[in-house]
């Protein structure tokens, strides 16, 4: 069978409950996809770069950043008025037919794109990138697949608190057989453990806090926004891909791919853990982070954002373990608005080849939705910054894992470095070494007297900052997933490459922005300060 070592690094970043080196593709259905060739048509994994046109890059800067100016709290939009793609599109007519008129010669001058060509592609390597796929969706998704604490209701039950994570299931029907695979566990599916469509859940976990719904609607508006920003996906999460399957000891059969989303509930006990590793008693269904301890006196309905905080700290005796339960402000406004209209305008490029010429349906209208639904995302009612992620003072514990989902979306490699990948490294002046090389990003928050750093990789405190790798050090990436053998200074320059292509506010924080933090010690009181982020590579050697 094909090596898996790119998907552990992937469900790694994902989901740190699972264990350190899972065994890949255990059960008799996700063996046989295991060992399944695809020929299929390649997914569009990487995202479409506007920059390559900058007349339409500026057009479509200029239609969300008017958009954003409309939508935004502090634009005077009339509040008695409610906002629609159609009571938005007068204000942005001016936009719109601009961008539109640039798609028009674009479309007549260029060549016909050939049809993509059908490639055999083994399950094992179409994994990870399924997984990077619906991380990189959206915020909320990705939270979903690691798993976040919900009330769920019954016919029998009040509301308990359980740990409820996103589940995608990948399909392969042929004939009369079908066979499964979660993307996240690499096992064969479990449906008892999946809850009803019918089911009505509320998501309680910090920022992610929701209205009661079904789980089936959870489930659409969530398959919904997948297929929105991840538009090559729609196909598998609607009537699936046809592909031509090679399984072992068969011949080649024509099949179907679909993915699937289920919500199932996580043991309640917590985390699972390493094989012989004893569990720690821990409160009925709350949800600790590797290494993380439960409160004194914490149960799971008295489970508070500042017991979030103290699971994060590396020890009890940290001089940095208050932080996380502060508050900070960002006050460099150009800063703000590059970060919330990058994400925007990825999404907006996504879709400009459904918005050329076309005698099937009105272009303008079309533009009109997607430009909505793109700033929906990021700062609507029920979008990803729906808590005003910038605009108000937003808890320090809820700042870290969303700047981590902004590095793990920019690609597919940041987020598998992220997770960890096998590697052998010869730093200067030592032997090779063998291990598992990580992308550590670091948020560092700094006062006048004052400061902290926090592992986003990981969400936990550092004293210090980690021994890093050297930049001459060698590196020799299992599977060579990235070409031949590099430096650290050469996947620096590729990470550094795949943030100022697609996330240039979180590139910009190398150099800092400002904030203002408003500790919770009353001496201290509110600091002005520099949020700084910094990424290095490190390696954990096996033994």
């Amino acid at each position: 069978m094909w090596a898996v070592a790119m998907v552990s690094s992937a469900v790694r970043s994902l989901t740190p409950w699972l264990q350190a080196d899972p065994a890949p593709l255990q059960g008799s259905t996700a063996a046989t996809l295991g060992n399944t060739v695809c020929r299929m048509v390649p997914l569009a994994i990487e995202r479409p770069s506007i920059g390559q046109v900058p007349a339409i890059a500026a057009a479509v800067k200029q239609l969300v950043a008017q958009s954003l100016r409309l939508r935004s709290p502090l634009g005077g939009w009339p509040t008695d008025l409610s906002q629609t793609p159609e009571s938005l599109a007068p204000y942005l007519a001016e936009e719109t037919g601009e961008l539109l008129d640039l798609l028009i010669p674009s479309a007549t001058s260029a060549t016909p794109a050939p049809s993509a060509a059908s490639t055999l592609i083994p399950i094992p390597t179409l994994v990870p990138h399924l997984l990077w796929m619906l991380a990189s969706s959206g915020y909320e998704v990705m939270r979903l697949i690691e798993g976040v604490q919900a009330r769920i209701f019954s016919p029998n039950s009040q509301g308990g608190i359980h740990v409820v994570r996103l589940v995608p299931v990948l399909t392969l029907t042929v004939e009369e057989s079908s066979y499964a695979l979660d993307l996240v566990t690499q096992t064969d599916p479990l449906p008892p453990l999946y809850l009803a469509e019918a089911t009505e859940i509320q998501l309680l976990d910090n920022d992610l806090a929701s209205q009661t719904l079904p789980c089936g609607d959870l489930l659409a508006q969530t398959a919904e926004q997948i297929g929105f920003t991840q538009p090559g996906l729609s196909s598998l999460l609607g009537d699936g891909c046809e592909v031509d399957a090679l399984r072992p000891f068969q011949s080649w059969q024509t099949g179907t791919l679909h993915l699937r989303l289920h919500l199932a509930k996580m043991e309640s006990q917590g985390p699972p853990q390493p094989p012989g590793s004893p569990r720690e008693a821990m409160p009925d269904a709350l949800y600790l982070p590797p290494g993380g301890k439960p409160s004194a006196g914490s149960t799971a309905s008295g489970f508070t954002l500042d017991d979030f905080a103290s699971t994060l700290v590396d020890g009890p005796d940290s001089a940095t373990a208050g932080v996380l339960g502060d508050w900070l402000t960002f006050t460099d406004e150009r800063w703000i608005q590059i970060f919330l209209s990058t994400y925007a305008e990825q999404v907006v490029a996504q879709h400009l080849p459904q918005m050329l010429p076309s005698p099937q349906g009105d272009q303008e209208a079309l533009c009109n939705r997607v430009t909505y639904a793109a700033t929906n995302l990021v700062q609507g009612a029920s979008g990803l910054f729906k808590h005003t992620f910038v605009h108000e003072p937003v808890l320090v514990a809820d700042v870290w894992p969303r700047l981590r989902w902004h590095l793990a979306q920019s690609s597919e490699r940041v987020m598998q470095l992220m997770g960890g990948v096998s590697a052998q490294v010869l730093p200067p002046g030592l032997s090779w070494q063998q291990g598992s090389l990580y992308l550590r990003p670091l948020m560092q928050l700094a006062t006048s007297n004052r400061s902290w750093i926090v592992d986003l990789s990981r969400g936990r405190l550092l004293p210090t900052t980690p021994l890093a790798l050297p930049a001459e050090a060698a590196v020799d990436v299992a599977d060579d997933p990235w070409g031949p053998l590099l430096t650290v200074a050469d996947l620096t320059a590729l990470v550094d490459c795949d943030l100022n292509t697609h996330t240039p506010a979180i590139a910009a924080l190398r150099q800092g922005t400002p904030i203002n933090l408003h500790q919770l010690d009353a001496e201290a009181g509110c600091q002005a300060g520099l949020l700084t982020l910094n990424w290095c590579f490190t390696l954990q050697t096996t033994l």
